[in-house]
């Protein structure tokens, strides 16, 4: 998968989405989505030139469990091959549900 197919899928949601932090303006926004890159590997590609792979973690935030637009997410990956095992906890000290996930990106 490439970063802007990844963006689009995010946002196809109609959710804030905010790429590193979350925007002033999104931080009591729920659900909301924050994505940001944590792992860089060169990976080498046919004719032997090197590719970026990046690692991407993304954070659904939500005031309930299961919400619609998280199943939502994981229908639209499911429907392009992608499998990602989702974690899920809850913040007690700001009532939230926070749902992530890593994909791999090429660059």
């Amino acid at each position: 998968m490439r970063k802007e197919e990844l963006s689009n899928i995010l946002h196809s949601l109609d959710i804030p989405v905010n790429e590193g932090i979350t925007s002033d303006g999104n931080i009591n926004a729920y659900p909301r989505i924050v994505y940001w890159d944590y792992i860089w590997q060169d990976a080498v590609a046919s004719g032997g030139e090197y590719v970026d792979q990046e690692t991407y973690q993304i954070s659904f935030y939500s005031k309930t469990p299961r919400n619609e637009k998280l199943v939502c997410l994981r229908e639209k990956l499911r429907d392009i091959g992608l499998h990602p095992t989702i974690y899920h906890e809850y913040i007690p000290e700001d009532k939230v549900f926070h749902s992530y996930f890593a994909l791999e990106v090429v660059e």
